[in-house]
């Protein structure tokens, strides 16, 4: 497990969302993040966060790119 940037992606009701998606900021920067959480929010109802979470990264391996598998605590 590492700590890592993440976009986090809640549905539900306003006082119970759940959340439904994750996804890995490849450069790890808290700027890209926001910019990615900007776009989201205008095509979407969803409600969007970015948060540095502990989480299981692994390598995909034909992209090579890190992809999270699970979250096990957010910050």
């Amino acid at each position: 497990m590492e700590i890592v940037i993440s976009l986090l992606m809640f549905l539900g009701q306003p006082n119970h969302d759940v959340l439904k998606e994750h996804l890995y900021v490849q450069d790890q920067k808290m700027a890209t993040c926001l910019k990615m959480k900007r776009l989201a929010e205008r095509t979407s109802s969803a409600r969007y966060q970015c948060a540095k979470v502990k989480a299981v990264v692994v390598v995909d391996e034909y992209s090579g790119e890190k992809k999270i598998t699970s979250i096990a605590s957010m910050d």
